[in-house]
């Protein structure tokens, strides 16, 4: 290995020698060395000059002398010449073999230290990258712990152990303290009229050993004549037992012999009556109860008196769903004449797997379906969307394929889901823009209630343009957060969001100019409570008709109640095969 400081003391010795070697060379061919020579000889001559003619005699040979004198010297001088500039040419290719050695250790000291740089570079970027990763990781943790009902569609009752619940609640504070105001009369019940009571309860203490005056403990009193009175309300459980008895008939013209006719729910001769079938099903699809479960609860409200198993409770659910087929036909040709038609589906367990819930519908009618799964088969086997027009306004939670070319009516989407988007956003990106926008939304949407109150239809056309310009406002500055930080964990979701409110927009905020329209699909959220409690309560469904069953009952019962109708009675007269009719519902006005 060679060292450059030995190497170019070595070179500069060299180039020392070489320059003086190169200026005696110089002299010779200058000739001032030959002229130096010459003087010398000419001195020598002129020592002989007055020996000339003396030794002229002599001069042939001293001139032949000097031709081979002359001739010698310049054999030495070229001699000489080529021995200096062989040592020259060796000496520059010694110089040059130098510089070539000084250039490679140059390259190599040069290739070494950009390859440790580079190495450096390289572990400095994986490192960043690794950073950058756990940032990114460490970012994700964080959104999933400030996930909640505020910024997902996580219900409140999932809300972490030791997180604080937060519960949508759009009303303001009014400063006034909770509880009754000043002057708000007090909700009671009622007493009863005396034609009411059908019961009474006398409570007379006279004679009764540990009742005694309360001033002297004395047990010497009489009644005054005075009384108080309190009533109670209160519910009896008493199993009634029915004999039915059918008279048999002779006809008097040919003879034929038969009976009364047997009411639609006797079938047997012995079954539970039409109340207690009635009270069975409310528990199984309004409480959501399990079938063992009310199965016990109907034997410990009748003190054991009626016992009911599991398997005769799973059978009257399925022949109530199939009594209600015709319902079902008629409901559905009133839903798809709705101008306004709201809808939604969530996931529900189907033996271990995922299946789907779907509800339409709106204020007075109650759709449910179930699938295997949740996907364009199920909607189309329902048939609703396929059918409307485009004189009817689809609410929903921007499901997609509403937008499906097929598909004829318009759609509107939820802006509470919106909400919730901006505040996940705001949660991961900690950027400004959807925070603005949700607080845009939700001031509007607090307008609009305030408008409706004045008797208002719309928004003004200046109120309308005002909330579009912020709106495209709020987005273009979205789009430079995100574009100044295009990596960062929730920048993707940021996208898609935007991109959504871009392409959307008239879809979000068609309310705006027709408060008919709702802002958001809470009705469907409302509406699909009761399988999110079923799943929580009772489990997953035992297969897909088991599901469909209990989307057909809770269609009746939930059709019911939207309407006021009493529920108890609309499944009584279901379990005595004779179901209300849509109709009937609708008008408020069932058989009693």
């Amino acid at each position: 290995m060679f060292h450059t400081e030995d190497l170019f003391e070595q070179c500069m010795a060299l180039r020392c020698e070489v320059k003086a070697q190169a200026q005696i060379i110089k002299e010779f061919k200058s000739g001032k060395r030959y002229l130096k020579l010459q003087a010398d000889q000419h001195r020598v001559i002129e020592g002989y000059v007055k020996d000339i003619r003396k030794l002229r005699l002599e001069l042939a040979d001293a001139h032949a002398q000097i031709v081979s004198t002359r001739n010698t010297w310049a054999d030495d001088y070229y001699a000489l010449y080529d021995e200096y500039q062989a040592e020259i040419r060796k000496r520059n290719e010694k110089i040059r073999n130098l510089e070539d050695d000084v250039w490679k250790a140059k390259k190599e000291g040069d290739d070494k230290l950009s390859a440790k740089e580079q190495e450096y570079e390289n572990r400095l970027y994986e490192k960043d990258c690794i950073i950058d990763k756990l940032k990114n990781e460490l970012a994700y943790a964080n959104a999933l712990l400030g996930r909640d009902s505020s910024n997902t569609s996580l219900p409140t009752s999932q809300t972490p152990v030791g997180k604080e619940k937060r519960i949508p609640n759009s009303r303001e504070k009014s400063g006034r303290a909770k509880g009754g105001q000043p002057g708000h009369p007090k909700h009671v019940l009622e007493e009863p009229d005396d034609s009411e009571i059908t019961d009474t309860s006398v409570h007379d203490n006279t004679g009764t050993e540990d009742f005694l005056c309360p001033s002297c403990g004395s047990d010497s009193y009489v009644p005054t004549g005075e009384t108080e009175v309190k009533y109670e309300y209160d519910v009896e459980i008493k199993v009634k037992k029915i004999k039915h008895i059918f008279y048999y008939y002779q006809c008097l013209e040919c003879g034929t012999e038969f009976r009364s006719l047997y009411p639609a729910n006797l079938r047997g001769d012995v079954q539970y009556g039409s109340m207690v079938q009635a009270l069975a099903l409310s528990l199984t699809n309004t409480t959501n109860a399990a079938m063992n479960k009310t199965a016990m609860f109907l034997a410990g409200i009748t003190g054991g008196e009626l016992t009911p198993c599991e398997g005769y409770i799973a059978k009257l659910q399925k022949r109530a769903a199939k009594n209600l087929m015709d319902f079902r036909e008629d409901s559905y040709k009133y839903l798809i004449l709705r101008k306004l038609i709201y809808w939604d589906d969530t996931v529900i367990m189907i033996m271990t797997k995922r299946g789907c819930f779907r509800f339409y519908g709106d204020e007075t009618i109650a759709y449910y379906t179930s699938h295997e799964k949740k996907d364009m088969v199920g909607i189309d086997e329902d048939n609703v969307l396929g059918v409307l027009t485009s004189d009817t306004t689809v609410m929903h939670d921007h499901n997609t394929l509403n937008y499906n070319k097929k598909f004829k009516f318009k759609n509107i989407e939820c802006n509470e889901h919106a909400k919730r988007d901006c505040q996940k956003n705001s949660d991961d990106t900690q950027h400004k823009w959807s925070g603005k926008l949700k607080n845009l939304i939700g001031k509007a949407i607090k307008d609009r209630k305030d408008a409706i109150a004045r008797g208002e239809s719309s928004f003004s056309k200046e109120y309308v343009k005002q909330f579009h310009e912020k709106l495209d406002e709020y987005l273009a500055d979205g789009w430079s957060e995100n574009e100044s930080d295009k990596d960062k964990y929730g920048a993707v979701f940021e996208r898609s969001l935007l991109r959504r409110f871009r392409k959307y927009k008239n879809n979000y905020f068609m309310w705006l100019e027709d408060f008919s329209l709702p802002p958001f699909n809470n009705l469907s959220e409302r509406s699909l409570r009761c399988v999110k409690s079923h799943m929580k309560i009772s489990g997953q469904f035992e297969s897909v008709e088991a599901a469909e069953n209990y989307a057909i009952i809770k269609s009746y019962i939930e059709t019911c109640r939207r309407n006021k109708v009493n529920e108890m009675d609309a499944l009584k007269s279901l379990c005595e095969g004779k179901p209300y009719t849509i109709q009937e519902i609708l008008s408020n006005s069932p058989p009693r």
